[in-house]
C-alpha cells in the first residue's frame, strides 16, 4: 500500500511533548475525513426549494441543513470576541483565537472561495461550491499535511457577496494552526518548495502549478499565501483541486512526470 502523503508532513512543530508523529498523522487523517465526509453529504443532499437564485443554490441549502443535522451550526455572534486579523481578503474573514493559538477563518456570506479549472486549453479558476471548497481543504491536508479543522457553519447576518442572493447565507468556518511570520516568502523559495513536492509550474496561469503523479493542481500560489517560519515555508489558503488525466489534458498540461521543470518569474 502506498504511503499516505500526510505521513510526509506530520507538522511536528505543533506536537506537544506527549504527542508522537503517529498521533499527529492520525489527527490529520481525521481532519481530512471530516472535510471529505461533509463535502460528500452536501454535494448529495436534497434540500427542497422551488427555485435556485444561484448555480450553487441547492448546495447552499444543503450546507445549512447538514450543519443543523450535525450540530455544527455556530451562533452568528460566536466570533465577535476574537481579535480580527484581516477582513480584506477575497475569501475569508480571519480571526485569532488565543485559547488554542489558531487562526479562525469564515468564508464571506454566500461565497466559498475558488478552485482551479480547465478552460479553453488553459489552467483557470472559478468560484467554488460549498462541497468543492471542502474538498479543496481536504486536499490541502493530503498534500501538505496542513493542520486544518472544520469548525462548523454560521448563518451570516451580513448581506450576501453575490448580487441577487438574499441575506442570511451560510458561511463555512475553519481553523488553522497559527504561525508567526519570520520574513517574507519569495517566488524563488516557493518554486523550490513546490518542485520538491513534485509540482511543476504552469505558464500563462494565475500562479499555477500541477503535479503529474496524482493530478493535484494549484492556483494562487503567490507569496501572500505562504508564511516564512522557523519551521520553513508554510502554504495557506492555496486554491486546489485534483484533476483527472482528461482534465489535465483539457488544461493543456502534460501528465508526463519526466517533463522538464522551468522557473517562471512571477
Amino acid at each position: 500500500m502506498p504511503t499516505d502523503p500526510i505521513d510526509k508532513h506530520p507538522d511536528p512543530g505543533h506536537r506537544s511533548p506527549h504527542e508522537s508523529p503517529t498521533t499527529i498523522t492520525q489527527a490529520r487523517c481525521n481532519q481530512r475525513s471530516a472535510f471529505e465526509d461533509a463535502s460528500q453529504a452536501i454535494a448529495s443532499g436534497e434540500s427542497p426549494c422551488p427555485s435556485d437564485p444561484t448555480p450553487f443554490g441547492s448546495e447552499i441549502r444543503n450546507l445549512e441543513e447538514w450543519a443543523c443535522n450535525q450540530g455544527t451550526l455556530i451562533p452568528d455572534t460566536a466570533l465577535d470576541n476574537l481579535d480580527t486579523v484581516s477582513n480584506s481578503t477575497s475569501e475569508h474573514e480571519v480571526f485569532y483565537r488565543i485559547e488554542d493559538d489558531r487562526a479562525v477563518k469564515r468564508t464571506w456570506a454566500g461565497v466559498y472561495g475558488q478552485i482551479p479549472i480547465a478552460a479553453d486549453g488553459k489552467l483557470d479558476r472559478r468560484n467554488a461550491s460549498p462541497s468543492e471548497y471542502l474538498r479543496r481543504m481536504a486536499l490541502h491536508i493530503s498534500v501538505f499535511g496542513t493542520d486544518l479543522t472544520l469548525e462548523g457553519v454560521i448563518i451570516s447576518s451580513k448581506p450576501s457577496m453575490i448580487i441577487g442572493q438574499p441575506a442570511g447565507q451560510p458561511s463555512i468556518v475553519i481553523s488553522q494552526r497559527w504561525y508567526e511570520r519570520e520574513g517574507l516568502a519569495t517566488n524563488e523559495a516557493i518554486h523550490d518548495m513546490l518542485v520538491d513536492e513534485g509540482f511543476r509550474p504552469v505558464p500563462s496561469s494565475y500562479f499555477g502549478w500541477y503535479r503529474p503523479t496524482d493530478g493535484s493542481v494549484i492556483v494562487d500560489a503567490k507569496p501572500d499565501n505562504f508564511i516564512k517560519t522557523s519551521e520553513g515555508l508554510i502554504p495557506i489558503d492555496l486554491q486546489m483541486a485534483q484533476f483527472s488525466p482528461e482534465q489535465l489534458q483539457a488544461a493543456g498540461l502534460t501528465s508526463d512526470a519526466s517533463a522538464p521543470i522551468i522557473f517562471i518569474p512571477r
